[in-house]
Formats: C-alpha cells, sequence, structure tokens
C-alpha cells in the first residue's frame, strides 16, 4: 500500500465517523487525486443570449430614457423583446413598465369632478374635520 493510499484510508475513516457516506467520500478523494481540486469545474452548457457586456450596453441606452420600447432594443440587439425584458429582470434591478396614457381631461369632466369632489370636502367638515387652505405642496 503506497503513502496516498494510506492517508487516503486515514481520511476515510475520519469522516466515515462523521456519517458521510462512504460512496461520497471516494468520490470527492477520487477526484480530488484525479482533478487537483475537489469543487466542480465550470461545464459547458447553453451560452448566453446575451453577453455581460451587451447586458450593460442595454442598461445605458434603458437608464432615465422614457420612449424606449423593448421591441426597439430587441431590433437593435438582435434579440427577442422577452430575452430583453428576463435579462434585464434577472441579471439587473431594472424594472421596465409599459408607458400608460393620461385621461384626457375636458371641461365637463373638470366640472363633474369639482361638484363631486366639493361635495366630498362638505361631508367632511359637516363631520367635524378642520379644512386648512395652503398654497404649497407636500410630498412623502
Amino acid at each position: 500500500m503506497t503513502r496516498d493510499e494510506r492517508e487516503a484510508l486515514s481520511q476515510l475513516h475520519y469522516f466515515v465517523k462523521q456519517n458521510i457516506p462512504r460512496r461520497t467520500i471516494y468520490y470527492i478523494l477520487n477526484k480530488y487525486l484525479r482533478y487537483g481540486i475537489a469543487r466542480d469545474q465550470p461545464r459547458s452548457g447553453r451560452p448566453l443570449k446575451l453577453s455581460n457586456k451587451k447586458l450593460n450596453d442595454i442598461v445605458k441606452s434603458v437608464n432615465n430614457r422614457s420612449g424606449i420600447s423593448q421591441r426597439k432594443i430587441g431590433r437593435r440587439f438582435h434579440v427577442h423583446h422577452s430575452t430583453i425584458s428576463r435579462n434585464l429582470r434577472r441579471r439587473t434591478s431594472i424594472r421596465i413598465r409599459k408607458r400608460q396614457t393620461a385621461p384626457k381631461m375636458d371641461s365637463e369632466d373638470q366640472e363633474k369632478r369639482a361638484k363631486t369632489n366639493c361635495g366630498k370636502l362638505y361631508r367632511k367638515l359637516l363631520s367635524g374635520c378642520d379644512l386648512i387652505l395652503d398654497d404649497e405642496k407636500f410630498f412623502r
């Protein structure tokens, strides 16, 4: 028996006492003897559609822009718009939301809203609330 085998056997007894399965110990020791490391080595897999460089370019083009769509970005980078959405969601902290149009304000609608809101204010005043009028805006 060689010195390496004796050392491996003493290591085996130590790990068996730690309640680690014998097959797992042999697998790890053989991998260490063969490759020199016991960790998993990088494997080949499906390549990413967007490299990190391309993703950074997309992030730069999206940051602080409000009129750009995912479909336009997809055409520019030759990938599907769902790939753009998925990568921005999973690999960055950016969330792209669809722009929504605000409702049109015409004079009739404004008058109707003014009447209903005045009624609400009047009912609040009747219930004992105090009304404070100010020309400043307060944001939270």
